[in-house]
Order: C-alpha cells, then sequence, then structure tokens
C-alpha cells in the first residue's frame, strides 16, 4: 500500500509496504526490477521515498534474502548504501561482507544478492544534472565508472559518512519541518554532490602538485568560502571553479591543511554559524543560514570544534547583549 503526499510543488513524500517480493520490486519506478525470494519465510518489505525536483532518496527495508535484477535507464544514476546489512551478499559477481557503496549503471543492468533483514539507503539522480557540477577531468574519469554497475572503492569512513548523509537527509525531509526554496535547492545540490563524489573517491593515484599551486589552490578555495555569504559550497562547485580535479583537491588540502576540503568548508561554515550566534534569534536559525539543516549534527560538530553547544555560546552571547 503507497501513500504519496504532495508536499510542495517540487517536493513529494511516499511511504509503501508491501507483503510479496513481487509488490516490493514494483514500489521503485525506474528500476525495472524483479525479485526473486530465496530464503524461507514470510515476507515483508516497505520503502520510504522522497522526490525532490527531480533527486529521489530512499530507504528500502527486506525481511528476505532476495535475487534482484534490474535496469536503470541512461539518464539517470543511482547509489545505495545499507544501514543495516546482517550477512554477506553479492553484486554483479562480487562478494560483499559489510556495508559498501552499490553504484547501479551501465547497459548491462544489474544482479545482487541480498541478505535477510536489508536495510538499503539509495539517490537516484539525473546524470546530466551531476555531469554538470564537475570539471571536465572528473566529467571525464565518471563516464567511465558509469559504464556498469560496481562497487565504488571506497573507504569504510567514507561508507559510514555515507550512511550518515543518507539518513539525516531522508529524515529531514520525512520530518515536515518548513524548508524555503533556497534551502530546497540548497539540499538538491549537496545530494547531486554526494553522489559524484561518492562514485569518484577511490581508485585513483595521488596527484603531484608542487608547494607552491597547493598552497595557490587552498587560497583561492579559502577566499570562496568567505566571500560565500552562508550556504554551502560542494566540492564538485569548488573544483570546478577552481579547474582541478577532486583527487586533486583533496591532495593539495591534506598536504597544507591536514584535513580533507569538505572539513575545510564544514570548518568555515562553523565559524560563520558561530559569529551568527551573536545576533540570531535561536540557534536553529542560525544552523540553517549556514546550511546545517540536521540540528543534531550541527550540535555535534559545533561542540567538536569549539568545546561547547551552541546553545550554551548563544545564551552566553544574548546574555551579554541583554546586560549591555
Amino acid at each position: 500500500m503507497s501513500q504519496p503526499q504532495e508536499l510542495n510543488r517540487n517536493f513529494t513524500l511516499r511511504t509503501a509496504k508491501s507483503s510479496d517480493a513481487d509488490e516490493q520490486a514494483a514500489l521503485l519506478a525506474g528500476w525495472n526490477q524483479n525479485y526473486v525470494q530465496l530464503s524461507a519465510g514470510r515476507f515483508t518489505g516497505a520503502l520510504t521515498e522522497s522526490c525532490l525536483d527531480g533527486v529521489r532518496l530512499f530507504v528500502e527495508t527486506t525481511s528476505q534474502s532476495l535475487l534482484q535484477g534490474g535496469m536503470l535507464g541512461d539518464d539517470v544514476i543511482a547509489v545505495g548504501v545499507p544501514l543495516a546489512m546482517t550477512g554477506p551478499a553479492v553484486f554483479c559477481g562480487a562478494k560483499v561482507h559489510r556495508p559498501a557503496v552499490f553504484v547501479f549503471s551501465g547497459s548491462d543492468g544489474f544482479e545482487f544478492r541480498s541478505p535477510p533483514g536489508l536495510v538499503m539507503s539509495g539517490i537516484v539522480v539525473p546524470r546530466s544534472a551531476v555531469l554538470e557540477l564537475l570539471s571536465d577531468q572528473d566529467r571525464e574519469r565518471i563516464a567511465s565508472m558509469l559504464a556498469r554497475a560496481h562497487i565504488a572503492r571506497v573507504d569504510e569512513a567514507r561508507v559510514d559518512a555515507a550512511r550518515h548523509f543518507n539518513t539525516a537527509m531522508l529524515d529531514l525531509l520525512v520530518s515536515g519541518r518548513p524548508l524555503g526554496p533556497d534551502h530546497l535547492g540548497d539540499l538538491r545540490i549537496k545530494v547531486l554532490s554526494s553522489v559524484a563524489e561518492l562514485i569518484l573517491g577511490g581508485g585513483a593515484t595521488e596527484p603531484r602538485v608542487r608547494r607552491r599551486q597547493r598552497w595557490r589552490i587552498v587560497a583561492e578555495v579559502r577566499r570562496m568560502a568567505l566571500e560565500r555569504d552562508c550556504g554551502p559550497m560542494s566540492i564538485a562547485e569548488v573544483c570546478r571553479a577552481v579547474g582541478v580535479s577532486r583527487r586533486t583537491l583533496q591532495y593539495c588540502f591534506e598536504e597544507t591543511l591536514g584535513m580533507t576540503p569538505l572539513e575545510f568548508l564544514r570548518t568555515v561554515r562553523l565559524h560563520g554559524a558561530r559569529r551568527l550566534l551573536r545576533s540570531a534569534p535561536s540557534v536553529t536559525d542560525a544552523a540553517t543560514r549556514y546550511g546545517f539543516w540536521h540540528l543534531s549534527y550541527f550540535s555535534h560538530d559545533y561542540r567538536n570544534l569549539f568545546g561547547e553547544l551552541p546553545s550554551q555560546t548563544h545564551r552566553r552571547y544574548q546574555g551579554h547583549t541583554q546586560r549591555v
């Protein structure tokens, strides 16, 4: 049973449950899927899916082991990250023993033997929208990577970050909290960028960049980040503006600052939110102004950086203002 809900012109939310593998296979539109139940027992399945201006996020739950087959159209890219995976899986002939990043693409389609009790988060995006965000170098790389379905070559830390990201984005959209057009647009760009970053995240040899050039690239990104009034910048956007590949950007920041570009950009935004707490009416207002839509993650990152919760900073600043 499916329950679609249109929240505004660009955003819809749908929840559905099933008691049969065939019913479950039909829930995700455009995947051309067929499911064969492999393990014995009653089947139960569920799907929560949001569509944000052509970008879809979903969480699918299946109780039994399945042999899944399907094929996406050439105009879309999909990535999946298990939130729960109780046993080994086989994806396009490759055995997978722990949660990984699954890339669904290519004209050959995919086959996936899933374990019982799988909870899979996924993102489906227009291929053209992702390519528009990339530098020329990354656009060439990703084209070859998308020729067939595969497991992305990323480390466990990146897989874990992807799980948190997918959960946070869908939780935010499902929560029903009012979001303006600017926030929805920023969310869409953030999701598109995350797909590109997961696919491009590993496998390339670190480029050699001269020390002076590394500093120049880092300085240019810093200038861009400080000039941006509030909303987050995606790594794909930065690469395109600076004219380097994602791997080159990563190398420059790790060698120069000892952190990733994403960590640096988040740090700049956290500083912006901290400054805004001096005058903002609430912590929520300061956080969302700088693109932190999931408040618990914002509080966690803020405390890690500054040694106090944003609510403590806000109370101290506001109390000082009132005394003055």
